[in-house]
């Protein structure tokens, strides 16, 4: 579409106002669209000076005549929820609109407009992304010749497999029929498993190898007692898929290792995923903006990925959290990223989760609740997602669902992801179990300035002050300008005014008063 610098004709207006409402990506409650259906009219009436509080609170909220906006601030209440859901809108399905409805700060007149020209791929930048995805090719189960009665249970395993490897977004898994061997893809892995038992026990003997080389990757064996209930066999398969195919996998990790000796030739979808993985595992703040560029470039040739979408929305929320760099990551669109990846992939425990982060960040703690059960009901024997989501619960408030939910993962995987501790640390320190709090701190391990603040408040609360000075010296190293904005800080991860009011106090008695 050319530009066009004139005002979109009342039909035009009309047609995206119903394209808009009638489109799932547009979350407005019932409210929030008659607002927009009435602003909308009256202004293409010409009737935008009786745009005012009054006549909106009295036509559209059905206030009495004798409102008062300075006592009754639903309308702008309404507004700011109307002007998010217009930007959600846009950032997702209405992206390609020729036409924009808005809602200007400071004001109830709808701005109509033309949409800007959409920006197509640079002059000989090709628009396909290649499609270089991880394949896993699970083989038949084998069983030991000597144990010819486990057949049965060798086809129940591998069914298991299937079920695991699939919860998982990070490879492709494909079942082989038997004697199917061959391969020549140097992302192509072959997995393998053989069941046996003797009067020690029962055994499960996993081998992962490269199809194009032949060269092993990994392989273990697991062992039970012979009484051995059908759990043993779902528990291994839950090991081996998280080990195999979770991000923090085996064929991830590799590929990852490399991708930075080899950078491709063309971006990827995978190779942008990679990138974000490359910036979690050491939180490098150089490797920050490469990620989210990378994932920004390919989604504009590969909108469909849903999983990219999740990886966007989680480097956001985690430079707001933690701020690795201070660098523009609205929470507005770290959630519309999420959203995506969730409507994308409605049964990926990861996209469930980040946008349980989302809302955690945004202040909707009852929403953030919900999705991290949503999340907890896909998988809840997961062995990689557990503690993440018994944090987010953690902080957003569920103290009967949370804390257990991650002492249950921190005892199935002492090595289980930092989040784990930061929970513990916030449950403790709520109930007053300050050295409880402290030892929890202590095993936080996340480099960001949440680890000295955690611990300088605990020692604060314990009247230790001579220890918290080292902690208080690196937060500030971190945050040289803490004691500006520390609040804020802390605030966008404690939302919970008690606990937020806990955090001060402990700070405080080290000499890092917050203003």
């Amino acid at each position: 579409m050319e530009s066009d610098t004139s005002s979109p004709e009342s039909a035009d207006v009309r047609a995206e106002l119903e394209r808009m409402l009638s489109n799932g990506d547009f979350d407005g409650s019932p409210r929030s669209r008659a607002f927009l259906r009435f602003i909308v009219e009256e202004t293409l009436a010409g009737r935008q000076e009786a745009l005012t509080q009054d006549a909106i609170a009295t036509r559209v909220f059905h206030r009495r005549d004798d409102f008062d906006p300075t006592i009754d601030p639903i309308v702008r209440i309404q507004a700011g929820r109307l002007r998010r859901s217009l930007e959600r809108y846009y950032l997702m399905a209405g992206a390609g609109d020729p036409v924009r409805i808005e809602l200007p700060r400071g004001s109830y007149v709808a701005a109509l407009r033309w949409a800007a020209p959409a920006e197509g791929p640079p002059p000989g930048k090709p628009a396909l992304v290649v499609d270089d995805w991880p394949c896993v090719v699970l083989l038949p189960v084998e069983t030991a010749p000597a144990n010819p009665g486990l057949d049965a249970l060798a086809a129940r395993f591998r069914d298991q497999l299937v079920l695991e490897l699939g919860r998982y977004r990070d490879v492709r898994v494909v079942v082989a029929s038997d004697g199917e061997r061959e391969g020549s893809s140097a992302r192509e892995y072959e997995l393998s498993a053989r069941l046996s038992r003797d009067p020690g026990g029962c055994w499960v003997t996993i081998l992962l190898a490269d199809r194009g080389t032949g060269a092993q990757v990994w392989a273990q064996a697991f062992r039970a007692d012979p009484d051995v209930s059908d759990r043993f066999y779902e528990e291994t398969a839950r090991v081996v898929a998280a080990r195999v195919a979770s991000e923090h996998g085996v064929v991830a990790q590799r590929l990852w290792v490399e991708q930075r000796k080899d950078p491709p030739a063309e971006p990827t979808a995978y190779g942008a995923i990679l990138r974000s993985y490359k910036f979690f595992f050491n939180r490098d703040p150089a490797d920050f903006v490469p990620a989210v560029e990378a994932l920004k470039g390919v989604l504009k040739a590969e909108p469909e990925c849903g999983l990219a979408w999740v990886q966007l929305s989680r480097l956001y929320t985690a430079n707001i959290a933690n701020e690795y760099l201070r660098v523009d990551t609205p929470v507005e669109e770290a959630l519309a990223y999420a959203q995506r990846g969730v409507r994308l992939d409605p049964t990926s425990q990861r996209a469930r989760g980040a946008l349980a982060y989302a809302l955690l960040l945004k202040g909707e703690l009852a929403a953030c609740r919900a999705e991290a059960q949503n999340a907890l009901d896909l998988n809840p024997d997961s062995l990689v997602y557990l503690e993440s989501i018994g944090w987010l619960m953690t902080l957003a408030g569920d103290w009967e669902g949370g804390p257990p939910l991650v002492r249950k993962a921190v005892e199935r995987n002492p090595h289980c992801m930092p989040v784990a501790f930061h929970a513990l640390w916030a449950d403790h320190l709520r109930r007053g179990e300050l050295d409880a709090a402290h030892q929890a701190a202590q095993q936080y391990s996340e480099v960001t300035f949440w680890r000295p603040l955690m611990r300088a408040c605990c020692l604060g609360l314990l009247g230790r002050r001579s220890e918290a000075a080292r902690e208080v010296g690196e937060l500030l190293v971190d945050k040289p300008d803490f004691a500006r904005r520390g609040r804020t800080l802390i605030g966008r991860l404690v939302k919970l005014p008690d606990l937020l009011d806990r955090v001060v106090c402990g700070l405080a008695k080290v000499g890092v008063a917050l203003g």
